[in-house]
């Protein structure tokens, strides 16, 4: 669905535009030639592709050699984004294999067993220095 308003580049009617934007007839422009991006060189080849896309989409007539370096510093960017990208994907691989190998913690069953017994061994503690009182030390009570 289009956005509510004029079109971008017209003026409303009565509304005086900042600046008039001219529309772009491709029809004036020369259209680049994709021999003037190629190189002999196989290893560049996407790198030239990108720089005629870029000199298609600029649609004015640009140098090859600096639609070039432009377009060998976008794929750079990119390679670098999804390095990075991938080395954070890798990172949470290890981390959920890592947690996945440590073994399994008590259950809550064991947890409650756990607890009675620590609560008898405590009451049984008491009970037989209630029933002996000498079995501590002097001094303590």
């Amino acid at each position: 669905m289009p956005p509510a308003g004029p079109l971008p580049g017209r003026a409303e009617a009565g509304a005086m535009p900042e600046r008039a934007v001219p529309p772009v007839t491709l029809a004036t422009l020369p259209a680049p030639c994709l021999e003037d991006f190629l190189t002999d060189r196989p290893d560049d080849r996407l790198r030239d592709l990108l720089a005629f896309a870029m000199a298609v989409e600029a649609a004015r007539p640009m140098e090859p050699e600096a639609l070039r370096r432009n377009a060998e510093a976008e794929l750079q960017a990119h390679a670098f984004r999804t390095l990075h990208n991938q080395a954070e994907v890798i990172r949470l691989e290890a981390a959920r294999d890592q947690i996945a190998r440590l073994p399994r913690g008590p259950g809550l069953l064991k947890l409650v067993l756990a607890n009675l017994l620590a609560i008898t061994l405590v009451a049984g503690a008491a009970y037989a220095i209630w029933l002996r009182p000498d079995l501590l030390p002097a001094g303590v009570f």
